[in-house]
């Protein structure tokens, strides 16, 4: 009974001194990440394609944060809190990949990237169909599925923009094959090009930029979404759509071939000035 007693305290001792401490190995995890971070942004740095990327993919997450914590909008105000919160769910996923691109856990990143094109898939659905915001809020998890379902969404965004080639459902598709799914197929983002498979997050240059590549056209579809709910209310608010408007249209303009709508953007500038002078907008 007394020896009892001693190995108890004696394993009450060892369980203390384990767990009077975080955990080495995930500490070492995290040391290791922060230095393959500083790698990836040197390398985004020394790229001026990923630096415009990224800048952008920021400036996106401005309006998406802007847009969910400070503009009004005309919806109901249930369904006003729906659309905000999508785009913090939005924000967050936009913060959450790109730091795991950057830290060199390119699978869990490109997870993420598949829930940000669900979530932009179902904002652009409300907001070609704004009543249909109260139901999706409403429903039970079965009529959810059945009216909301991704591959319906996509279908309706398809009809309504008259695309035939079914893009949004291949680039769906991949996003899953790729990282949600356990494929076979999926394998390759665990393994740094030209080198065998590698357990933990790693450094590639060519799954950095794909990824990256990747991700600000999902922030810039996010922002926009967002931004169609929502009216700026200050001049701040204008000059940071503005100022979206105006890398998103230099962006697309050199990296998609879409000539930029500058003669759009002079005339807001121009409203927005007159606005201020008469003192509509502080």
């Amino acid at each position: 009974m007394v020896q009892m007693g001693r190995l108890n305290t004696l394993l009450n001792l060892l369980k203390a001194k384990f767990m009077s401490s975080f955990p080495k190995r995930l500490t070492a995890i995290h040391e290791g990440q922060l230095i393959l971070r500083s790698e990836s942004v040197k390398a985004v740095t020394d790229d001026k394609d990923l630096l415009q990327h990224v800048s952008l993919i920021e400036r996106a997450m401005d309006i998406l944060y802007m847009c969910s914590t400070e503009c009004s909008s005309s919806l109901e105000a249930d369904d006003e809190k729906v659309v905000r919160l999508l785009g913090m769910r939005l924000f967050n996923g936009c913060a959450s990949s790109t730091q795991l691109t950057l830290s060199g856990l390119y699978q869990n990143a490109a997870m993420i990237m598949r829930d940000l094109l669900e979530t932009v898939f179902l904002l652009g659905y409300f907001q070609q169909h704004p009543e249909t915001i109260s139901v999706w809020r409403t429903a039970d998890t079965v009529a959810r599925l059945k009216e909301f379902k991704p591959a319906k969404i996509r279908t309706a965004l398809d009809e309504k923009d008259g695309f035939t080639k079914k893009k949004r459902k291949e680039a769906y598709d991949l996003l899953c094959e790729l990282a949600v799914h356990p494929t076979y197929k999926g394998f390759q983002m665990l393994a740094p090009k030209g080198h065998d498979y590698h357990c933990g997050p790693f450094f590639d240059s060519t799954a950095l930029k794909a990824l990256i590549e990747e991700l600000v056209k999902l922030a810039i579809q996010a922002a926009q979404n967002q931004g169609m709910f929502f009216k700026s209310n200050t001049r701040d608010q204008y000059e940071m759509k503005l100022e979206f408007m105006e890398m998103t249209g230099d962006w697309m303009e050199a990296y998609l071939g879409s000539p930029k709508n500058q003669k759009e953007i002079d005339e807001i500038r121009k409203v927005l000035k007159q606005a201020i002078q008469e003192n509509l907008i502080i």
